[in-house]
């Protein structure tokens, strides 16, 4: 009886702490992979309407920093009849890569806890009409006013280790 509430009560502390594959910060992997997915369908949506400049900026809050909205708005929000909106392309800067979300994308976490990095290496495309040669795709992660967001998104020839 006593091996059994030994195991019942060590099961309700691993359950309320996380688990093992928690980071130190609290969040596990597939809270990452969701928050970056959430964001990448958040961008996505801003060109499913024409708004304001401050209604897309309002939209982005949620998802990513200050800093990397202010960077987005500029490169990809442009001025339309009524408003503003956001024409999406496959190489538009500061969108959410294409992750594959599966053993390929790789979360690295920061030893003091303060950023998380999603990465995933794409292999050479070869002959077709769009190319793209061996690369790495990054999302960094930084924790704002106590939440997770997407503080910056990397395209570059080598992974962070």
């Amino acid at each position: 009886m006593r091996k059994y509430l030994v195991a019942c009560l060590a099961s309700i502390l691993l359950f309320v702490s996380g688990g093992f594959t928690a980071s130190a910060e609290g969040l596990h992997r597939e809270e990452v992979l969701s928050l970056v997915q959430d964001a990448m369908e958040n961008q996505g949506s801003i060109s499913e309407e024409v708004r304001t400049k401050e209604a897309i900026e309002g939209k982005l809050d949620k998802h990513f920093t200050d800093d990397f909205i202010k960077k987005f708005v500029q490169a990809n929000v442009v001025k339309v009849d009524g408003g503003y909106t956001a024409f999406g392309s496959d190489f538009a800067p500061y969108y959410i890569p294409f992750f594959s979300y599966d053993k390929n994308t790789e979360i690295i976490y920061e030893k003091n806890g303060d950023y998380i990095y999603v990465q995933e290496e794409f292999r050479d495309t070869g002959d077709g009409p769009v190319s793209m040669e061996k690369h790495v795709e990054s999302v960094t992660l930084k924790k704002e006013n106590g939440v997770w967001k997407i503080t910056d998104v990397k395209y570059g020839s080598e992974k962070m280790e």
